[in-house]
């Protein structure tokens, strides 16, 4: 096909499709991805003759290249499953809910906490415990959920160990400490942006001496945590969460010593845990951390030896390490539940099979979005955008890649299709525009999976589900969407600083 506009149209209509199928139709995400990989098919076998034969190939394969993604949502569901069932959340729950007397305290506390622990682990599995947590807390079911939702905006693209780093490394074969300093210079802006959307949209009036003062203390343990994690010690990327975490607990810890014990009495009802119980539920996330940090560091050369390639059809080897997996480490995390069980519910084999259950329209979801990726890529149509949108300067070029991954990881079920597709755009365009591709990549890594996370429509309708309100889903897209805007504004500005 040789019509240059012709290219660049078949290239951003399965975009279209998706968008339109999400925004105007309400369709759900795995019918959606189904027909937008039967248009991408008919796309690549009518207009650019790619034989029905290849053309399912190419769509094995390109699954094959994000293997990290299926683990991680797997495995991510196996965890959130065994740390409910073994009463390691309830616990949790309960002693967070002790540290600050007011809503204020309890609900930033639960977020923040939550958010960063067991986000870092398995991002999907903190929605089923804010939201429920923060309605019962009082707040209304609307603003905690669209809250909660442009809170943990912050965090999307740090969640399940990085996931979206080590697909767009996978992918790209840079590596993934370089390009988590690109993710970690333009989150820090976001953070201010997503507790302060958090603060106004549940109605926390920051003119109030504490409530500022828990704001900033929790803006300022997250950042600490992203610039220790992602520019200092950024080969140690995956514990910034879980930094994250820790850091606004010590902080809203040491705040709560100005309250006197007074302050306390309406929690006195509340089921008391010992210290041994506490620490069993902490537990498991503090040794998968740690086991982390072993397998990094002083075993990292070991690990290394547990790699093996995986080269079909032609194309280029791909490169398989379970050991050194996020996906890995989760898994790991969820069998430590019950080793650190406080009581048990069910079991793990058990708990194996209902997360497997669940987890199977996300993994298809995947599969099929992994598909049309690389269609798109092993056609080239990908790489007509990234030539169009050069043709303009390194400026304009990082603007209209801000706007496009924001587009589509609002479009995408997951984001990771968008985030190994933009991914790979970058390898093509770096030299065009002169910029070194770490940079790029890990402006596609960060557009793709954060800000737009909040307006997904299958992510509205199940966060709307767990706080128990129905037919709202515009309104929370309205509320949301003014903060996600934002946060688009600044990263475009970021990124044209970046590229000057």
């Amino acid at each position: 096909m040789d019509n240059e506009a012709l290219k660049v149209a078949f290239a951003l209509l399965p975009f279209a499709m998706l968008l339109v199928g999400f925004l105007v139709f309400k369709m759900e995400a795995l019918k959606l991805s189904f027909y937008v990989w039967l248009l991408e098919l008919v796309i690549v076998i009518a207009f650019y003759r790619m034989s029905i034969l290849d053309s399912f190939k190419a769509s094995i394969w390109g699954n094959i290249t994000i293997w990290n993604g299926f683990l991680v949502l797997w495995t991510g569901q196996i965890f959130g499953q065994c740390f409910r069932t073994t009463g390691a959340l309830k616990t949790l729950l309960n002693s967070l809910n002790r540290i600050l007397p007011t809503q204020t305290g309890k609900a930033v506390t639960l977020c923040s906490v939550v958010g960063g622990y067991l986000g870092a682990f398995n991002g999907f599995a903190t929605y089923p415990v804010t939201i429920p947590g923060l309605v019962n807390l009082g707040i209304s079911g609307f603003r905690a959920a669209v809250g909660y939702l442009v809170y943990f905006s912050w965090s999307i693209a740090f969640v399940s160990l990085f996931i979206a780093a080590t697909i767009a490394s996978t992918v790209t074969q840079l590596p993934i400490d370089s390009i988590v300093q690109t993710m970690g210079l333009l989150t820090l802006p976001l953070i201010i942006i997503s507790v302060i959307g958090f603060f106004r949209i549940l109605n926390f009036s920051l003119k109030d001496k504490d409530n500022l003062y828990i704001a900033i203390l929790t803006i300022v343990g997250n950042m600490l945590a992203v610039v220790l994690f992602t520019q200092i010690f950024p080969s140690l990327y995956i514990l910034t969460l879980i930094a994250a975490a820790t850091f606004s607990l010590i902080a809203v810890w040491l705040f709560s010593k100005k309250y006197d014990k007074s302050a306390y009495e309406t929690n006195e009802q509340s089921e008391k845990f010992s210290t041994q119980t506490i620490l069993k539920a902490f537990a498991p996330l503090i040794v998968g951390s740690l086991i982390v940090v072993l397998f990094s560091y002083p075993l990292k050369s070991l690990v290394a030896k547990g790699a093996f390639s995986i080269a079909l059809w032609g194309y280029s080897p791909t490169s398989i390490n379970i050991l050194n997996t996020p996906g890995f480490y989760v898994l790991i995390t969820a069998v430590l539940c019950y080793v650190f069980a406080i009581n048990k519910t069910s079991t793990l084999v058990k708990d194996f099979k209902i997360a497997s259950k669940r987890s199977a329209p996300s993994l298809l979801t995947l599969l099929l979005g992994g598909a049309m990726v690389n269609l798109m890529l092993d056609t080239s149509q990908i790489s007509v955008l990234a030539q169009l949108m050069s043709h303009w300067g390194a400026s304009v070029y990082g603007i209209l890649l801000s706007g496009l991954g924001f587009l589509a990881g609002m479009a995408f079920g997951q984001g990771i299709p968008a985030d190994a597709l933009f991914s790979k755009m970058q390898m093509g365009v770096a030299d065009l525009i002169g910029v070194a591709p770490t940079i790029l990549v890990g402006i596609a890594a960060m557009v793709t999976m954060g800000p737009a996370n909040p307006l997904k429509p299958s992510l509205l309708s199940y966060t709307s589900s767990l706080a128990g309100i129905k037919g709202q889903d515009g309104e929370m897209f309205k509320l949301a969407f003014k903060w996600q805007v934002l946060q688009l504004a600044v990263i475009a500005v970021m990124v044209v600083l970046f590229l000057v």
